[in-house]
């Protein structure tokens, strides 16, 4: 092949490159391991926040945790402590670990020198997510036994089982109610 297509085409995927940089945002910004400076922008629940780096916003689910769903027991005061923590506008660190099948940074949020993720599960107000990491079992075995937060509740709902009785609920009511008797 000629000197000259070479570089023909290395110029279009060096071009290519550059054009799709832009149009994904973050997601070949960003290295799992890395850490950021970040400046929140939203707190949507008590595990996810919406975060801006360097002109990029960045939508990021809290590493190792699971908070209560917003509709959920102790779900909008799970949010109104991760804003305590993290409060909108303030900087932060971000530790990226991975991302998630609907494309979220998953990380740790330091706030005031403080790891966020691990302070919502020793304050009672989210979920060690063993699933993925043994990280902050501890935190919710010492919040469960001083009944903190959604720990105060006899039997609390875990999220995972919550989105499953929803979804499995709107399924059968969507078959067997007449939408005039949904509402």
């Amino acid at each position: 092949m000629p000197k000259k297509h070479i570089t023909l085409i290395l110029s279009i995927l060096t071009a290519f490159g550059i054009i799709a940089s832009q149009f994904s945002g973050y997601n070949l910004a960003y290295l799992s391991g890395e850490s950021i400076e970040a400046k929140v922008l939203k707190i949507y629940d008590g595990d996810t926040a919406t975060l801006s780096h360097n002109g990029n916003t960045l939508k990021v689910r809290l590493y190792g945790i699971d908070a209560p769903e917003l509709k959920q027991k102790f779900g909008v005061e799970s949010r109104n402590n991760l804003k305590k923590l993290c409060p909108i506008q303030s900087n932060i660190q971000l530790q990226i670990k991975d991302k998630d099948k609907y494309g979220r940074i998953v990380g740790i949020l330091k706030c005031n020198n403080q790891d966020a993720n691990a302070m919502q599960v020793a304050q009672g107000y989210a979920w060690a997510y063993k699933e993925y990491s043994l990280a902050y079992i501890h935190l919710e075995l010492k919040a469960k036994l001083e009944s903190k937060g959604l720990w105060s509740e006899e039997n609390p709902i875990k999220p995972s089982l919550y989105r499953k009785q929803t979804s499995q609920y709107k399924q059968w009511a969507t078959a067997h109610i007449p939408p005039e008797d949904l509402e």
